[in-house]
């Protein structure tokens, strides 16, 4: 029987150095991150892991990176568990690799990490510095490849982007563009969850069999219920993911604050998905 618990955390934004809090943020992002930190270890049980999926550094350089492996570090130290990071479309491949792995530099960030008989894939949906996400083919078949050799092994997928449910018709513009890539891929296994960020509010939703789990930001909030204008307040949010057998599998959405103001107003023309030859490359 597999039992976990993992922390899911997204979309930290943290201000680099020199700079103002991304989106006119009122309280300052690492102190939210921070918040966090210190509501999880007042947990009974002892999570296995923690992931933040993407937008670490809001636009930072190789020194902020470098910060924040050392509050990672530190967290790690504190709750005893291994804290696994991927990027997001604010972040910065070449200053990651330079200041937080300290490894020469890869056009793209992912990788397999199996725990407690869970089989963890980390998946980077970043292109260039667009805000939409696309899987890139040889992510793709590395992910499907992977699945067919072990298609009976639960397994989880954690990104930054969200591919596209029922509840996001009106954020195609923003999300996954080749999600249906990703289902083909996810065929060849035993996957039970995909969790995700960057759209700033949770929702959660199933694709077939598959659970979909979008967690909000511990930076920010963005309120899309209007389709083309969006209007963003401080937040301070993150999931924790239960795995209590091998079939079933539950979120919770943990709020630690929810601001009231609207710090700034986002005005979106098309709610589409973007024209696919932009991928082309």
């Amino acid at each position: 029987m597999i039992e976990q618990t993992i922390i899911h955390i997204s979309d930290t934004h943290l201000t680099p150095s020199g700079s103002q809090p991304s989106f006119n943020q009122e309280i300052d992002p690492y102190h939210k991150l921070q918040l966090v930190f210190d509501d999880v270890k007042k947990m009974d049980t002892k999570p296995n892991y923690a992931v933040i999926t993407g937008d670490l550094i809001h636009e930072g350089q190789a020194s902020d990176y470098a910060n924040f492996k050392k509050i990672i570090s530190r967290q790690e130290e504190e709750l005893q568990i291994p804290i696994f990071v991927i990027l997001g479309n604010h972040d910065r491949t070449e200053a990651f690799y330079n200041g937080y792995l300290s490894e020469p530099v890869k056009e793209k960030y992912y990788y397999k990490q199996q725990i407690n008989g869970v089989d963890n894939y980390f998946l980077d949906t970043t292109f260039e510095n667009l805000e939409q996400g696309y899987l890139d083919q040889q992510q793709l078949a590395w992910l499907s490849t992977s699945l067919q050799t072990s298609p009976e092994t639960p397994a989880l997928i954690f990104m930054h982007h969200p591919a596209f449910g029922s509840s996001l018709e009106n954020m195609k513009f923003s999300i996954l563009q080749n999600g249906l890539e990703l289902q083909k891929a996810c065929q060849k296994g035993n996957v039970k969850g995909i969790f995700s960020g960057h759209i700033h509010f949770s929702t959660t939703y199933l694709t077939g069999t598959i659970l979909n789990c979008v967690s909000d930001s511990t930076a920010y909030h963005i309120d899309c219920r209007k389709h083309h204008q969006h209007f963003v307040s401080d937040v301070i949010g993150y999931n924790i993911i239960s795995m209590s057998t091998e079939t079933e599998i539950g979120v919770e959405n943990r709020y630690l604050y929810c601001g009231q103001n609207t710090v700034k107003k986002i005005q979106v023309k098309s709610t589409d998905f973007i024209d696919p030859i932009v991928f082309e490359k």
